[in-house]
């Protein structure tokens, strides 16, 4: 064990206290499980402290001092994304071409959509046919109405019909641009942005 730092400071928590702060390094341990070891010394006593203190004391009962131990984790809290975006793609040649689809992969598509649908749904997709989807592009407060399908090509799934209008064209996407997209269980959608331009 390595002795880090140690720190005393005031806190008004129950009173006046001052905590001595070792941080302890373990080699051995993963850096995410080290854990920080805070010692509290409380010298003010809570009001049923003190009242048992002077039944048992007296008046005068001598200084007593309390002393408490507490472990965290060392490392900082972790911030939570606003907004889930679990299908991240760098657009290529395809999804802004002429051919006015995005293309989504198998993995991508069973992964973080189907998983979320009913089974009518998912079957309807996988049986080849199109269903009708909404698009809210969170950059633009805007709603767009596509059909998302099986593309008969390959293995592979599109959002196609007002791609090209509606989010190309009207967002100026271009290759190498990343997007990124999640299915809102709340509103039944897609919500779209564009992380990277």
């Amino acid at each position: 064990m390595l002795i880090k730092g140690m720190t005393i400071h005031d806190d008004s928590y129950l009173g006046s206290l001052i905590s001595i702060k070792f941080l302890a390094l373990n080699h051995f341990i993963h850096p995410f499980l080290q854990m920080e070891k805070i010692t509290f010394h409380h010298f003010l006593l809570t009001k049923a402290e003190e009242e048992d203190e002077i039944k048992r004391y007296g008046s005068t009962f001598p200084e007593r001092r309390r002393r408490e131990m507490v472990e965290k984790r060392a490392e900082p809290p972790k911030l939570l994304q606003l907004f889930p975006w679990e299908i991240n793609k760098v657009l290529n040649a395809n999804d802004v071409s002429s051919l006015g689809v995005l293309e989504l992969t198998p993995e991508q598509v069973h992964k973080h959509i189907l998983k979320h649908w009913e089974a009518d749904m998912v079957a309807k997709v996988l049986n080849g046919k199109q269903i009708p989807i909404v698009i809210l592009d969170i950059d633009t407060d805007t709603k767009h109405s596509l059909f998302f399908k099986k593309w008969p090509q390959d293995e592979n799934f599109i959002f196609h019909s007002s791609w090209m209008n509606d989010f190309v064209k009207r967002r100026n996407l271009q290759e190498g641009m990343q997007i990124g997209m999640y299915w809102d269980l709340r509103i039944s959608c897609f919500k779209f942005s564009i992380l990277n331009n």
